[in-house]
């Protein structure tokens, strides 16, 4: 019996994302967390904070991590088999979670990719991505044990240096945050620029 797995969501989860032992990644976590330190300590609402504007990729401050994104984000391209002329990051922000906050599911429209980063997290606030297909759960057998060829949820921990690139459609939710310490992430959206589609189809548009 051959087990064909068709129609794959495809999550990238990368660990230690910025090289904390070379000095420019060491400099560039300092300037990004201290920017965002500085914005919330001017902040006008109290619950469930992000930044107002959505354009950090263009503050020097976040010009090395921007750049490592891109790089990343043509990686998986790669990986997934698509031929991407080039890939743009339309959106970056912050959030912070404090004690008790959390973000309910949503999805980033107009987009191809998106992603997070754990800046600072002691893990108190996972990410939780929703099966997309809504028939899934129509008849569901009981489950000898949950893994993720039957889940109809996924969570994976807010660890500190962590990164997701993962499917704008895909929704996703982030867990009321149960620890004492403020969780900081940055989240971001990408699109493909250039041919979109096969040459010959009807789906193929040039953005």
């Amino acid at each position: 019996m051959q087990h064909q797995k068709i129609f794959a969501t495809n999550l990238f989860l990368i660990d230690n994302f910025i090289d904390i032992n070379d000095l420019r990644g060491t400099h560039s976590t300092d300037m990004m967390k201290k920017y965002i330190s500085d914005l919330w300590s001017k902040r006008d609402y109290d619950t469930n904070w992000q930044t107002k504007s959505a354009n950090l990729q263009t503050k020097k401050e976040f010009k090395h991590f921007s750049n490592l994104i891109i790089e990343t984000g043509k990686d998986v391209c790669k990986t997934l088999g698509y031929d991407v002329e080039d890939l743009v990051i339309t959106d970056m922000w912050a959030n912070v979670l404090r004690n008790t906050e959390h973000h309910p599911m949503h999805t980033h429209s107009n987009n191809f990719l998106s992603g997070t980063y754990y800046l600072q997290s002691d893990q108190g606030a996972s990410i939780v991505f929703h099966d997309p297909r809504p028939a899934a759960d129509v008849i569901v057998p009981r489950k000898k044990e949950t893994n993720n060829l039957n889940a109809s949820l996924l969570s994976y921990a807010s660890k500190t240096n962590r990164a997701i690139f993962f499917p704008a459609w895909l929704p996703h939710q982030v867990q009321q945050n149960k620890s004492n310490n403020k969780r900081i992430s940055i989240a971001w959206n990408m699109q493909v620029r250039g041919q979109v589609g096969e040459h010959h189809e009807f789906q193929s548009a040039q953005f």
